[in-house]
């Protein structure tokens, strides 16, 4: 009779373990696919190394890797380029931020591809960035400020790019793009 009870204890205890098994497979497999698959509040890694979180209406990173910058920013930034901080959200809708530091021997390069890809400063423009303590600001922007009687079509992506020195000479370039 003890035998058998013992043997009954032993099914009971195995078809335990078989059951929180067979549960643990498809949340190990949710767990570790479901950021890919859009599922909110889950995380994924885009191709580029940064880590975002679904949300409902899109998702959404922080620390964003260079490479991210670039891809998202449409924006070419140097190696050695420190990165200050960065966000991104997409939604129907997209928004960067991004504020970089340029390596002194990359400043005079990365200032003319600036101003092929996004122009000119626009003078007295109001930036989103703190410009406290630094000089020769320089904001180049296609918003508000473009000339409606511009034959020039409407960009989908507004964007407000400001470059601007430290005292110690270190060059700042804060990015903000947003779809239209």
């Amino acid at each position: 009779m003890a035998a058998a009870r013992r043997h009954r204890a032993g099914r009971i205890l195995i078809g335990i373990v078989i059951m929180i098994i067979v549960a643990a497979i498809p949340f190990v497999i949710l767990s570790r696919y479901a950021g890919g698959w859009g599922v909110p509040y889950f995380s994924f890694v885009t191709d580029r190394g940064t880590t975002c979180v679904n949300d409902f209406t899109g998702y959404h990173c922080g620390n964003l890797t260079r490479a991210d910058i670039e891809w998202w920013g449409d924006i070419k930034l140097p190696v050695g380029t420190k990165l200050i901080s960065s966000h991104y959200k997409s939604t129907h809708d997209f928004t960067l931020d991004a504020l970089v530091e340029i390596p002194v021997a990359k400043q005079k390069p990365t200032l003319r591809s600036l101003e092929k890809s996004f122009g000119k400063c626009v003078a007295d423009h109001p930036t989103v960035m703190d410009t406290t303590g630094l000089k020769r600001i320089c904001v180049r922007a296609n918003d508000a400020s473009e000339d409606s009687d511009s034959s020039r079509p409407l960009a989908d992506t507004l964007y407000e790019v400001t470059s601007a020195y430290r005292r110690n000479g270190a060059l700042l370039v804060n990015i903000h793009e947003e779809s239209r």
